[in-house]
């Protein structure tokens, strides 16, 4: 090689290692200018905060109008609205139980004995700030903005020091899509002022201005389609709320299917584009979410093995879902041979049995309580209607031992699955590399587990709908999701996309409520079923009042199929479900509980309005590929056995 060939060589590798350079210094500008947004962002939320302190102390003395009160809450709202993706990212607990969680009471769960947060924070503030008795409220909330403020001092102070990473930008955006649309567009956020289009308008732009600062550097990482794709949605999005003002009448399916739905996978392609990590390659943890799902109304969405607290790979296994369903429809279980599981959870009612209670091993016997639907049952923090359990596996036990069910114990259920040739090398075959378990309480429950956490339905014609998979779905099906998700605010405690109590965008709690349920379905002279639901579930930490008559909050998917309704069975039919809620729940039947979660107010549906929720709650059926029973039954060679059948 000649001189001049070696000087165009080293200039050549000098201006490429000079470019990587600049690309790498111009990649960690973009952290320096996020930084200093997010702090400043921060320090407007501060002021805002101080200011709207300041206006209530000034309204509880008589100094100010209810307008300026009002008016000072929607400013500090909106601020920090433009720091929520962060702040939840990084301080999710802290947000929920003392910036902006539910106006209801929470349990401080690291204190000894029970320790209850009162209601406080931002959504407390909105609803108290709006409603027909602030002026009696006065002192409360000038007495809550303070202890507000003094709870945001530590955050403030941590959070103007924090150093960005572009995993966590992404992350945090990602995020905040499905909250904005998950809690923000229907109202949970907002239950006085109603300002939810306002608050997702700016939370939007603040998550768009974040991804203009990639803008300089994409290009050079073919990542430039990726940006313009995501900041066009984004933007469409924007001017679409802007447009659509209306809480009533904004169309969240047009929302889901052309913002909601592109934004959550191009912040993900983006990512992916920028060679941005993803949290599981720096962090194996499980979590409830798929980071790497594209699509939210699927089953890849949210992991079953979070959830069961069983790892993916084993509660996929299909020798151990072929066993737990060979067990799930064997009476051999019970100790009589009288139930099965099946017996209570029918293939062909949406694994509920269509009674107000289900029967026992008891003659004229039933038990507590109304049977739920298994199909994904498996998405929740905890299991029955009085949330005492944590775990599938864990949850099978209380089946066997309850003495008005299989009443058996679970050793000699091992011991008699143990007499069958065929049981015995179906348990080999499912949990062959852990012989030291055999036939066991542990196999037995975990093959139950693997097989109940397989019934998902994903399938419906409203899924594939939202997917974009369809392109058309009646008319009436949109209505009624619009008002589920809105209006009617059935969306703020049954969450999309399971439409049960666990909560978005983490998935990492399960709700219970408070509605009122009467015994009887007597609108005249109502009174409060007896059970006492969640204060009973055995746990001491669920010994706070204000878990008297709470109940979980399962999901309206396959409701079609699944009457009766509530934990009692009192409701017979949708359309009497459907009127309890649109009176007001028990407060509107007369049944006034102090601690009652569903809003006392009647919702003043029409019958319409009604009819289209129906329509859309039915357009969530779907039981395919789930109700096949298994036909035959292991064999035994004792006598007593011989003659099972399936239930």
């Amino acid at each position: 090689m000649n001189t001049m060939s070696k000087y165009l060589s080293l200039v050549s590798t000098i201006v490429l290692f000079v470019s990587g350079m600049i690309m790498t210094a111009r990649y960690d500008t973009v952290l320096d200018v996020c930084s200093s947004k997010y702090h400043n962002n921060l320090k407007t939320f501060n002021q805002s905060l101080n200011s709207f302190i300041k206006t209530a102390h000034l309204f509880e003395s008589g100094e100010t109008e209810l307008e300026n009160l009002q008016q000072s809450l929607i400013d500090c709202r909106l601020s920090y609205k433009s720091i929520e993706h962060f702040m939840e990212y990084f301080h999710r607990e802290a947000v929920s139980k003392y910036i902006n969680g539910a106006p209801l009471p929470k349990l401080e769960t690291s204190a000894p004995g029970i320790n209850i947060i009162k209601p406080n924070g931002l959504q407390t503030l909105d609803e108290l700030v709006f409603s027909d008795e602030v002026k009696g409220s006065a002192s409360q909330i000038a007495e809550m903005a303070t202890k507000l403020s003094r709870t945001w001092k530590d955050l403030y102070i941590i959070e103007s020091s924090r150093e960005l990473q572009h995993r966590f930008i992404f992350e945090s955006i990602r995020f905040q899509i499905w909250r904005i649309y998950s809690l923000g567009l229907t109202g949970f956020d907002t239950p006085g002022s109603v300002n939810a289009i306002d608050e997702a308008r700016t939370s939007l732009s603040s998550l768009k201005s974040y991804m203009e600062y990639y803008q300089a550097f994409t290009y050079k990482r073919d990542a430039a389609e990726e940006l313009s794709a995501l900041q066009k949605t984004l933007s469409d999005f924007i001017v679409y709320l802007r447009n659509n003002s209306d809480f009533d009448t904004l169309d969240r399916m047009f929302i889901l299917r052309n913002f909601v739905n592109p934004s959550y996978r191009q912040v993900y392609e983006l990512q992916s584009a920028l060679s941005i990590e993803f949290v599981d390659e720096v962090d194996p943890t499980a979590r409830a979410v798929n980071y790497h799902s594209s699509k939210i109304f699927s089953d890849e969405f949210l992991s079953k093995g979070y959830f069961a607290q069983v790892s993916n790979e084993e509660l996929e296994d299909p020798s151990r879902i072929a066993l737990g369903k060979i067990l799930f429809y064997d009476p051999v279980l019970s100790s009589d041979l009288s139930l099965s599981c099946a017996s209570c959870h029918q293939p062909d009612k949406a694994f509920a049995d269509g009674m107000a209670k289900s029967i026992s091993n008891k003659e004229h016997v039933n038990l507590q309580r109304n049977v739920p639907s298994l199909i994904n049952s498996v998405y929740a923090e905890r299991y029955f209607y009085d949330l005492r359990e944590y775990s599938l596996e864990r949850q099978v036990k209380h089946v066997v031992y309850d003495k008005n069910e299989f009443d058996i114990d679970f050793v000699e259920l091992a011991d008699r699955l143990k007499q069958s040739d065929e049981y015995l090398a179906l348990f080999k075959m499912a949990y062959g590399e852990k012989d030291r378990y055999g036939i066991s309480p542990w196999s037995i429950s975990n093959a139950l587990a693997c097989y109940v956490a397989s019934l998902s339905s994903w399938n419906s014609p409203f899924d594939k709908y939202a997917r974009g998979e369809s392109q058309f779905i009646d008319n009436e099906v949109i209505k009624g999701y619009n008002l589920f998700m809105g209006k009617a605010a059935c969306g703020t405690c049954h969450f999309a996309p399971v439409f049960n109590g666990t909560i978005p965008p983490n998935y990492l709690e399960s709700e219970s409520e408070v509605l009122g349920v009467p015994e009887r379905p007597d609108t005249s002279h109502a009174t409060i079923d007896p059970d006492p639901g969640r204060i009973a579930s055995g746990r001491p930490i669920d010994e706070a009042e204000h878990f008297l008559f709470a109940f979980k909050t399962t999901s309206v998917r396959n409701v079609e199929l699944t009457a009766p309704y509530m934990h009692n069975g009192v409701y017979e039919t949708l359309d009497d479900l459907l009127d309890f809620y649109n009176r007001g729940g028990g407060a509107g039947i007369g049944i006034y509980l102090s601690n009652q979660t569903l809003p006392p107010d009647p919702l003043d549906l029409n019958q319409d309005e009604l009819n289209s929720i129906k329509a859309f709650l039915n357009s969530l059926t779907d039981t395919s590929g789930l109700t096949k029973p298994v036909e035959n039954l292991p064999k035994f060679m004792n006598p007593k056995f011989a003659n099972r059948v399936t239930y």
